[in-house]
């Protein structure tokens, strides 16, 4: 639930848009249609134009910060090595465990991999370190 936090908050400000959006538009209607004796058609589409607004400009600002934390875990992982990795390729020990791409239990490799993000080291199966272009370490 709390990994990767950055993208869940960008889907939760899309949906909140989205929402936001036809709530105040359904607000306004309804206004218009239900309201004894009816409320005045400006207001009901002050009151819709309004709300779209401040939903937009909301979702706006929670998609910003999702954003921000998904690019600031990117260059987390780029700049700071972890140091049970580093501990771990230092030994060279057999490993087994669940492989960090595809999900596999099975043996691991000590792999470093150098590709757009920069170097990461990860735990991964032979599949995944033949297929992601790996070297050992």
């Amino acid at each position: 639930m709390y990994k990767h936090v950055g993208t869940k908050l960008k889907a939760f400000a899309e949906i909140w848009c989205v929402l936001g959006v036809l709530g105040s538009i359904a607000a306004g209607a309804l206004l218009y249609l239900v309201k004894k004796p009816p409320m005045a058609l400006q207001y009901c589409i002050a009151i819709a134009v309004g709300g779209i607004i401040v939903s937009i400009l909301s979702s706006w600002g929670i998609y910003a910060l999702g954003d921000i934390h998904a690019k600031l875990e990117r260059l987390e992982d780029k700049l700071i090595p972890k140091p049970n990795y580093m501990s771990y390729l230092e030994t060279n020990q057999p490993l087994r465990g669940q492989c960090e791409i595809c999900g596999k239990t099975t043996d691991l490799i000590n792999a470093k991999i150098v590709d757009n993000l920069g170097t990461r080291y990860r735990k991964v199966c032979r599949e995944c370190f033949a297929a992601n272009g790996c070297e050992e370490k």
